[in-house]
């Protein structure tokens, strides 16, 4: 009878271990999982090439977002200000200037993005590189999904 009763528990014993080494494992992968999909969606290389194209023409164009903090244009329900022919060519929806670092955007700025832009912000790099600005330009989606895709590269002088 102890002989029984010793295979039950040691039985119990490695089924508990498993289902701890499971779950474990488990909650590795799903975070594994949700990073890869989150930098799936960003930082594209062809959205790098494009968002360099925007930054070549902005800082062509005018000097005055150089240095500065704001929303170069944004595509929202009430009004379509990236109309310039090359923002609707590479299907722009917004142009944002921030500093490089993620902690010093202030709270109007943050309250101006979308909540998927906020979203890519906070996954930026948060180095902190002394008056150095970055453009985050959001593409209309082209793989036929909903939302949006994102770039950003440093803004100003190079």
């Amino acid at each position: 009878m102890n002989q029984k009763g010793f295979v039950l528990m040691e039985t119990i014993v490695v089924i508990f271990v498993l289902c701890v080494i499971l779950v474990m494992l488990y909650a590795s992968y799903s975070n594994l999982l949700i990073s890869v999909q989150n930098k799936s969606l960003y930082d594209n290389t062809e959205y790098i090439y494009k968002t360099q194209l925007v930054r070549e023409y902005l800082e062509e164009k005018n000097d005055e977002y150089i240095n500065e903090v704001n929303i170069v244009c944004k595509n929202d329900d009430t009004s379509n200000q990236c109309s310039d022919d090359l923002y609707k060519f590479l299907k722009v929806q917004a142009i944002y200037i921030t500093p490089w670092n993620t902690g010093d955007i202030n709270d109007t700025i943050a309250n101006s993005m979308e909540p998927t832009t906020q979203k890519y912000y906070k996954y930026l790099d948060p180095k902190d590189i002394p008056g150095a600005y970055r453009i985050i330009v959001m593409y209309e989606s082209e793989n036929g999904a909903d939302g949006y895709e994102y770039a950003s590269l440093k803004f100003g002088s190079r």
